[in-house]
């Protein structure tokens, strides 16, 4: 899994969902059916801007490895900020209990009174996977540090006891996709019009 460096920032995001589902709008005039399937996930195309030196240097490389090998990278908060969400010893947020699905899930380790907010982003890592999603409801985790959350999009894999949910820096994982990794180096030195999409694998 290839990390992408957090310098130089990107200059635009353009986040999407990649949707399984489908309509049935039967020929008869009947009502409009909406079939919903798994797997939904999220897509992130990201635009830099030109890259000097060593940091260009480094960029491509690990887009080209990133084809290959899969990459990880940020997800961008915009102006939204998460807060101070672990407890005070820095302890991280984890799941709380086993056997967990659908789009409920228990958390603990929240700084208590916590609260999540509708659209929040977030992604659980399980056995070293990030899953990418967006907390669908407010929620306010109590004086225990203990929270349930709505989730936009149903689990796509069972968590662990003790998976932990990143809240202060989420991340999406998956595959740079698309046509080849193409790039422009200026006699200045700087790559420019760097362009590329990270779609969630699974």
């Amino acid at each position: 899994m290839i990390i992408l460096p957090a310098r130089p920032g990107r200059r635009l995001d353009a986040p999407r969902l990649i949707d399984f589902g489908g309509f049935l709008t039967p020929d008869s005039g009947g009502p409009m059916q909406r079939i919903n399937r798994l797997g939904n996930r999220y897509a992130l195309a990201i635009t830099m801007p030109p890259v000097r030196g060593a940091a260009g240097r480094i960029l491509v490389n690990r887009l080209i490895r990133g084809k290959m090998e899969g990459v990880r990278t940020n997800w961008p908060l915009d102006d939204f900020d998460p807060g101070t969400p672990n407890v005070a010893n820095g302890s991280a947020i984890v799941i709380d209990g086993a056997g967990q699905g659908g789009t409920t899930l228990a958390v603990m380790n929240v700084a208590p009174r916590y609260a999540f907010r509708e659209g929040q982003p977030i992604s659980l890592e399980i056995s070293g996977q990030h899953y990418f999603d967006f907390v669908s409801a407010p929620a306010k985790a109590g004086a225990d540090g203990k929270v349930s959350l709505q989730l936009t999009l149903p689990l796509r894999k069972p968590p662990v006891t003790g998976s932990v949910l990143h809240v202060a820096k989420p991340m999406i994982e998956g595959f740079i996709v698309g046509s080849e990794i193409a790039w422009e180096q200026a006699l200045s030195g700087y790559r420019e019009n760097i362009q590329f999409e990270i779609q969630e694998a699974r």
